[in-house]
């Protein structure tokens, strides 16, 4: 089982793939792009992708990504991020000057990193982050990651769960280019566009209203390719096994331009 996922060893999307999956073989790579080139021509049976945090909201990355591949979301898993500041061994909270981490991390601890007069550098990866602060040995350097990558790159932990919320979790897709839906699916995601004419989306989401049909999120995304055009995301409960979704989605498509169905799948708990 070869699964595609952006980042290192040690990194959240790493800790995903390992929750979802019993056994598997990681093919890492750095931009959230190579995890979708991997999984459309095959090198990867499956890809782990990153899509919406508690804290900071959707990945929106990612959501293009869906609209734009051809790929189809099978699962889904939810993963606790307790952010930490590594440093090298040695190392006081005094020492540091500069952190190192993905963006989506920084945003998360925007309040811990206010404090402090600290240059911030965005990285591709936040234990790739950790493994350049190890490799460097400079006092003056962190790392924003998980507190499990301090063992893994030999780091010294400075400060812990310094992320804005406690309960601060990322949820993340399972893609693959093949295969059936899940028996045991209860959610299903896709992207819609509608007419450009007074009540085009409250027609729309009335197919779902009608049958009772639970929303749980509804974004709107910009069409990268046609300015000032856009397309809406939508998740809601239901699968794709039973026939007023499949009822529902055939009645939205005639009241939209285009649909694309991106999967159905089975929701998880909170972590």
């Amino acid at each position: 089982m070869r699964v595609a996922i952006q980042g290192e060893k040690g990194s959240y999307s790493d800790s995903a793939a390992a929750k979802f999956f019993r056994d598997y073989e990681p093919l890492f790579k750095r931009f959230l792009e190579e995890v979708f080139d991997s999984v459309e021509s095959g090198e990867a049976d499956y890809g782990v992708v990153p899509v919406e945090n508690s804290s900071t909201g959707s990945i929106r990355k990612t959501l293009d990504l869906l609209l734009e591949r051809d790929v189809r979301v099978v699962g889904e898993v939810k993963v606790r991020v307790r952010h930490a500041l590594l440093g090298v061994r040695g190392a006081k909270l005094d020492d540091v000057r500069v952190v190192y981490s993905h963006p989506e991390a920084i945003s998360q601890c925007e309040g811990f990193l206010k404090s402090r007069g600290w240059v911030v550098i965005p990285s591709f990866d936040t234990a790739g982050a950790a493994r350049e602060v190890a490799e460097r040995g400079d006092r003056g350097m962190a790392a924003i990651a998980g507190e499990m990558v301090a063992e893994l790159y030999d780091l010294e932990v400075l400060a812990r769960d310094i992320q804005d919320l406690p309960h601060n979790t990322t949820r993340f897709f399972v893609i693959t280019a093949e295969g059936e839906w899940p028996r045991d699916a209860d959610t299903t995601s896709a992207f819609f566009a509608t007419r450009h004419v007074p009540g085009a989306l409250w027609r729309a989401l009335g197919v779902f209203a009608r049958r009772n049909i639970n929303l749980l999120w509804l974004e709107s995304r910009p069409i990268r390719r046609e300015p000032w055009n856009y397309s809406f995301f939508i998740e809601f409960e239901g699968s794709l096994w039973e026939d007023y979704v499949k009822e529902a989605l055939e009645e939205l498509e005639g009241e939209s331009i285009w649909v694309k169905v991106l999967g159905t799948y089975k929701r998880t708990s909170a972590f």
